[in-house]
């Protein structure tokens, strides 16, 4: 018999046989006056293989199928029960096993319902198991849709495991015939159980039936389980304990330190602010130094530009007075000569007294912000200074727009003779035939986009990320001072709420392939 085929035949813990169909035999014994012994197995496949090897004599629960008939005799049937299907409880009632062909159901290997279901439907693949509990887990658990055995077997197996969430959700539309299986060279004994199942009445088996049908579980207290939980409960109550002290202790230490960390931190208090202004005021200093050293590099730019500017005026006022010296020591000299150097002489001094405005207001102090159209400060640039242009044979082309910005001219000005000037020492020592620099301005969005660059090969890529640093020059130290393009990114940025970058570039102009550096000044434009 079956070790754990309930509620028909299992093995209790005193080691007895139990369930409906092991109680029935004992009926069948009690009416034959005799008597036998139990053989537990733990599979029914084993069960089988002892009658068909005629280890054993009988086996008192089972069903008759076409395969199990070529070795084994059959007595007549004794009791009947559907073959139903268990699913998760949300599943809807099935009114017919077809409607769930198709989807993983579990069944018994080699069970009696197995192989009534794979004689009626061949095709139809099973997800096999070994034990009821297997088949019902495998449905709790999502990974089949049913499982399928006689139906005492599953209400008790149900019940006894505590599967809420499973139920009986109809029936396959077949039956299992409980019947007893004998050895097949033991014909006599088919013929002795048939009398004697005829000999059992209906309200009998019944008694039998219900009582098994409304067995009640109740679960056993696990001590063993309470005393595991307990000690682990206990070790969580003293690790807690031991973290609590712990904390105690920390908090303690943690409070001294940060008292004391609190204690320097006020000292240090009340010396930051005088440290701050102390920094600050070095920092003032410094900008009031690079400031009045910028100032002092422009000046000496414009001085260098007054004198080409003069250079001219004087040497003709030079050349005229000479002339009439010269025709008077001679008796040469007659009034329209006079009057005519007198002129030129006039005109020279005039000249000269305008170069010394257009340089005054270049050093003007007036810091006032003002809305100033770009191309007037760009052409003054220009002018002042045109003489170096022409002498060293730079081509300026300019195209700018008539667009407005806010900030201080004067240092405006500033930045754009700085990049210009820069950019008339990068063609020193280069042998260009034509040497150009192009001015180009425009609005892009909401900014002004003022773009100088020139044709002297640009940068070296080693120092192009530092031309912005104070005090970085490639010249000379008794020519360059390395603070006119820090001073004028300070501007931009500071006064005019821009930014000012520099890149190397390639372009073309007529035709012709040129490089060099090209400085971008980025400033808002007057809404």
């Amino acid at each position: 018999m079956s070790n754990s085929w309930a509620p028909f035949t299992f093995k209790s813990n005193a080691g007895e046989a139990q369930g409906i169909s092991s109680e029935y035999w004992e009926l069948i014994l009690e009416k034959l006056n005799a008597k036998n012994k139990n053989v537990f197995f733990d599979n029914f496949s084993d069960q089988l293989e002892g009658i068909k090897n005629k280890e054993n004599d009988l086996i008192f629960s089972v069903g008759e199928t076409p395969q199990r008939k070529e070795y084994a005799l059959f007595s007549k049937e004794y009791v009947r029960f559907p073959i139903s299907i268990v699913t998760k409880k949300d599943e809807n009632f099935i009114e017919s096993f077809s409607s769930i062909i198709g989807k993983k159901i579990a069944i018994g290997n080699n069970f009696t319902a197995h192989n009534i279901l794979k004689n009626n439907y061949p095709n139809l693949e099973f997800i096999l198991v070994d034990s009821v509990k297997k088949g019902l887990d495998l449905v709790s658990k999502n990974k089949a849709y049913a499982y399928i055995d006689i139906k005492p077997v599953l209400f008790y197996n149900i019940a006894k495991y505590e599967y809420t969430d499973l139920k009986i959700s109809g029936n396959t539309g077949a039956d299992f015939s409980l019947k007893f299986m004998i050895r097949d060279d033991y014909p006599i004994l088919e013929s002795i159980l048939n009398k004697a199942i005829s000999s059992i009445s209906l309200n009998e088996l019944n008694t039998i039936i219900t009582k098994w049908n409304n067995i009640q579980f109740q679960t056993t207290f696990n001590y063993d389980l309470f005393w595991k939980i307990a000690f682990i409960i206990l070790l969580i109550l003293l690790a807690f304990v031991h973290r609590t002290r712990t904390l105690k202790k920390l908090n303690s230490k943690l409070k001294i330190t940060i008292e004391e960390k609190t204690q320097k931190l006020n000292e240090i208090n009340k010396n930051l602010e005088s440290l701050v202004e102390q920094k600050s005021q070095e920092l003032l200093q410094k900008e009031n130094i690079l400031n009045h050293q910028s100032k002092m590099a422009a000046m000496g730019e414009m001085i260098e530009n007054i004198a080409h500017q003069w250079r001219q005026p004087l040497s003709v006022i030079s050349t005229v007075a000479t002339g009439a010296k010269l025709k008077k020591e001679l008796g040469l000299l007659k009034d329209d000569d006079f009057y005519e150097t007198m002129n030129i002489i006039n005109n020279s001094s005039q000249h000269l007294s305008n170069t010394i405005d257009d340089f005054r207001n270049f050093f003007n102090n007036d810091k006032e912000v003002v809305l100033f159209n770009i191309d007037i400060p760009i052409e003054k640039v220009l002018y002042l200074i045109s003489t170096k242009l022409k002498n060293r044979n730079i081509t300026v082309i300019k195209n700018c727009k008539e667009i407005f910005v806010t900030g201080l001219e004067n240092e405006f000005i500033q930045v754009i003779l700085n990049i210009i000037n820069n950019a008339m020492d990068a063609f020193e020592n280069k042998k260009n035939n034509h040497k150009f620099i192009f001015i180009d301005a425009y609005k892009e969005k909401n900014n002004v986009l003022i773009k100088i660059k020139d044709n002297a090969g640009g940068i070296e890529k080693n120092i192009i990320d530092r031309v912005f640093e104070p005090y970085f020059t490639t010249k000379h130290k008794s020519q360059g001072t390395g603070i006119g393009l820090y001073m004028s990114l300070e501007i931009i940025k500071k006064h005019m709420n821009g930014n000012l970058t520099v890149c190397n570039k390639n372009y073309t102009y007529k035709n012709i392939e040129y490089s060099g550096a090209e400085f971008i000044i980025e400033i808002p434009c007057e809404k």
